[in-house]
């Protein structure tokens, strides 16, 4: 009896190939960006609900991102204008450079 040899095909991409465009990075910095917003403003009116309001942050961080995955660059900066007063994607880069840093000093803190 004859013994067949399988070989895959592999299929190789050029790194640059890889990378997502830059209007990518700028969409998923504003869900980022407005994922974190959103979750703040929603925690902070559970904190003053009198235990009325409950607020998770990995259930918001999960529906968030599954809520707005497909949702375009234009109309994410629209939600930031109209929502938190984020005018450009200049004023979104440097709300996200404010929130890494308040994240790395709570870090640094505990």
């Amino acid at each position: 009896m004859a013994t067949a040899t399988v070989t895959r095909k592999q299929t190789v991409t050029k790194a640059l190939d890889r990378v997502i465009s830059i209007d990518e990075k700028r969409r998923l910095m504003l869900i980022e960006v407005l994922r974190e917003e959103s979750g703040r403003e929603l925690e902070a009116q559970a904190r003053f609900s009198n235990g009325e309001i409950e607020f998770d942050w990995k259930e918001h961080n999960s529906q968030f991102r599954i809520d707005y995955a497909d949702a375009s660059l234009k109309e994410l900066l629209e939600y930031a204008r109209k929502l938190y007063g984020l005018a450009d994607i200049d004023a979104v880069r440097e709300r996200r450079a404010k929130h890494k840093a308040q994240i790395r000093a709570r870090l640094e803190r505990n």
